[in-house]
């Protein structure tokens, strides 16, 4: 399985907005694969996040720019530019989000 990776970093005095961004992107399916504190000695104070979701694997496709069937099956509509899917996605109520399913 290929797996899309993302990293967070906040400070530690924002630790609070941390578990919001957490829920949000376990919405997502992302899941925690590993967490780092910066040493305060050093002047760091920060928390590195790493987070990791199946890779979509999307079918081909070819045809003009336009909104399909997201083919991950977790929105309702993404943007194929006419030669990628990209992030530009939509919910089952038309509302456009983005999705980032190659970060690395």
């Amino acid at each position: 399985m290929q797996w899309s990776y993302r990293v967070i970093v906040v400070q530690a005095n924002q630790i609070e907005t941390l578990e919001a961004q957490l829920l949000a992107l376990g919405s997502l399916e992302w899941e925690v694969c590993g967490v780092a504190a910066s040493d305060p000695t050093l002047g760091l104070n920060s928390i590195v996040v790493t987070l990791k979701r199946p890779a979509p694997s999307y079918p081909p496709h070819t045809g003009p720019a336009g909104w399909e069937t997201d083919p991950s099956g977790r929105f309702a509509t993404r943007y194929w530019d006419g030669v990628r899917w990209t992030e530009h996605v939509t919910d089952s109520e038309g509302a456009q989000t983005s999705d980032y399913p190659n970060v690395r």
